[in-house]
This record gives structure tokens, C-alpha cells and sequence, in this order.
């Protein structure tokens, strides 16, 4: 329930409700979406989406029931190629200087430990669904 995001068709989404802050996203592109955590200025506390290093959405607030808790990236995506790219550098450059995930200060992230599966192999998931045959069913399950 409590996730925020962009969506390919150029929605910031809150808890499943969308509003429309940029055009539909494109192949062959870099997008970025930076989030800005300053505490004070016109930018803090939002997030926003770049494509080829310009913005193209107007900063939007980030919910205030998810300040100052950790925010995990994740990507979900259709009929769509994806690259992730958690730094050092940016794929495109930015009209500004950030810091990225993978060069992030100490403070500003938090690490959570996961126990060592048994076989020294992690397991990763990749469900696949057909629209309509209970999706949504299975992750709340799964979840």
C-alpha cells in the first residue's frame, strides 16, 4: 500500500492512485528518477524524472507517511528493454550534481542484513502473469 512511483505512461502513482506529471516514457532512453531528501528548499523531500538528463516532470512530494523511512528501488515495467544503472556515474549527465545509490553516504542509507540461504545461493523471483488470471491474488499471497 504504502509505495510511490512513476508508471510508463508519465504517472506519479501514490497508494494506486495516478496523476499525470509527464508524457508517456519511450525505449531507447536513460531515465532517472532522483529523489531529493533535503530537509529545507522549494525541492525537498520530492522526487522527479529525467530523461536523457533533462526533467521532465515537475517535482513531486514524496508522501509525508514515507519521510524519513527507507525507500527501496524497484523497478516494474511492460514491452519494455531495461538497464539499471546504480552509479558510480549517471548514464546521462544532469544539469547539477548527486550523489547515486552506489555512492551514497553511509548516513544516508540503511543496510538491512538478510540471513545466508543454506545452500550459499540466493533465489531470486521473476513471476510472469497473464492480465485477469489472479495476479493480484498471488502476490498478496506471496507477499
Amino acid at each position: 500500500e504504502d509505495s510511490v512511483s512513476f508508471d510508463s505512461e508519465g504517472n506519479f502513482v501514490f497508494n494506486r492512485r495516478r496523476t499525470q506529471c509527464t508524457q508517456r516514457l519511450v525505449s531507447g532512453v536513460a531515465i532517472a528518477v532522483l529523489l531529493n531528501l533535503t530537509e529545507e528548499g522549494p525541492d525537498a523531500n520530492t522526487m522527479s524524472l529525467f530523461r536523457d538528463g533533462e526533467r521532465i516532470s515537475r517535482p513531486q512530494p514524496i508522501p509525508e507517511i514515507l519521510k524519513g523511512k527507507p525507500l527501496f528501488p524497484m523497478i516494474t515495467f511492460k514491452n519494455l528493454t531495461v538497464q539499471v544503472n546504480f552509479g558510480p556515474l549517471p548514464l546521462a549527465e544532469l544539469p547539477f550534481k548527486c550523489r547515486m545509490i552506489n555512492d551514497a553516504a553511509e548516513e544516508d542509507v540503511s543496510r538491512i542484513k538478510y540471513p545466508e540461504p543454506s545452500d550459499g545461493r540466493p533465489e531470486v523471483l521473476f513471476p510472469v502473469f497473464l492480465p485477469g488470471e489472479g495476479t493480484f491474488h498471488w502476490l498478496d499471497w506471496f507477499l
